[in-house]
């Protein structure tokens, strides 16, 4: 149960698997079974894909030479945290910086039709919520997204492709996280692609310093590290009790937008456990491979709290320049959002207990406690 504005979070009888090629489609579809009610969403989205296919040769004519021959001026800066942990507000706060690229959510749909915008952003404008689900926030084709979108669509190994197909969340998890069973040519092409991501975010966005922020980088800092030796890395972690509720609101509304199968309240709770549990272990093995001076950890209450501080810190940390000229941006984006509403949890004992037998760990890690806030309901029968 949770105190909160009802969200009007809806998309366009199309998946965003629009923006994919048909080998992706194919992949992605191979050994699931779309239910009913999502087969007329399939079937036009196959059109769309037909569509889109016909426009992709400009973005290989105009961007193949540039890829090949991009060196990188500064090493990539990864936001990482698990869902609802404020890396959305922390990415949109870094990337006011100038020198700052990222990829948009208009680059994640359509990672191959970036020349074709002028069409396809035009579509999108017209269609896609004006508003994120959970929170509400403000979300636009232009604005900086999570790159394991783009990724989605530009290749079958992705994690994010749990959205269509929920029940398969642990094999993604173990494939396109950790990359286990994959061989060592399936590796190097999930780099090539993820890298070619990157660079055309660069190239489209203008900045020199690329800002990446999802989730499931937070499980796989040992891959990206190989990829990008130089690399740097911001946690942000928050309460998981918190974490957990406002992911699980954020989930039941946008999982009905995008599955293509069903999958309950109780399935998304477990896998929410689950993913949790997997992305933070692996976190903490990761981070002892890492250099210390290569990582930030902060706490979403702290940065909510004196935001301005702890951007400065990142910048001295990571010997960022122009702090002191930014901070006027930086404070136009926070006072733009001050009036944001966080919500209200109430749950009842039985699902406290489930919390803390699968994220205790993390609280102890963090040094958290349930929080004071927390309602605990009788259980209906």
């Amino acid at each position: 149960m949770m105190g909160h504005r009802r969200s009007e979070f809806k998309l366009p009888w199309l998946s965003p698997l629009a923006g994919a090629t048909w080998p992706i489609i194919r992949a992605v579809f191979k050994g699931n079974k779309v239910d009913p009610q999502y087969r007329f969403k399939v079937r036009v989205t196959y059109i769309f894909v037909t569509v889109v296919s016909a426009f992709r040769w400009f973005d290989r004519l105009y961007f193949g030479k540039k890829i090949r021959k991009f060196e990188f001026k500064e090493p990539p800066l990864f936001i990482i945290g698990h869902w609802r942990s404020g890396t959305t507000f922390l990415h949109n706060m870094l990337t006011r910086d100038p020198a700052a690229a990222y990829t948009t959510t208009y680059q994640c749909v359509f990672p191959e039709n970036l020349k074709s915008k002028w069409l396809f952003k035009t579509f999108m404008r017209i269609f896609m919520p004006r508003e994120r689900p959970g929170d509400n926030l403000e979300i636009s084709a232009s604005f900086p997204q999570e790159d394991e979108y783009g990724m989605s669509n530009l290749t079958h190994r992705s994690f994010y492709h749990f959205f269509y197909f929920p029940s398969n969340y642990s094999i993604l998890y173990e494939k396109y996280i950790r990359f286990e069973s994959l061989s060592e040519k399936e590796k190097e092409e999930w780099k090539k692609l993820y890298r070619q991501l990157i660079i055309k975010a660069l190239l489209n966005t203008g900045g020199r310093r690329i800002i990446l922020k999802s989730p499931v980088n937070t499980g796989r800092m040992r891959h990206l590290m190989e990829l990008f030796p130089e690399a740097k890395f911001i946690h942000i972690i928050r309460n998981p009790v918190e974490v957990y509720l406002s992911t699980k609101k954020f989930f039941g509304q946008l999982f009905p937008t995008l599955q293509l199968e069903n999958f309950s309240e109780d399935e998304i709770s477990k896998m929410i456990l689950d993913v949790y549990q997997s992305l933070m272990k692996d976190y903490l093995q990761d981070k002892t491979q890492l250099d210390p001076d290569k990582l930030i950890e902060i706490k979403f209450e702290e940065l909510t709290e004196k935001p301005l501080q702890h951007l400065e810190a990142i910048y001295k940390g990571f010997n960022y320049s122009h702090f002191e000229e930014l901070s006027p941006v930086f404070e136009d984006y926070i006072k733009g959002i001050e009036d944001h509403q966080v919500d209200s949890y109430a749950m009842d004992q039985l699902e406290l207990d489930k919390i803390m037998e699968h994220l205790g760990f993390a609280m102890k890690q963090w040094d958290y406690m349930i929080p004071d806030n927390l309602k605990i309901i009788e259980r209906s029968e």
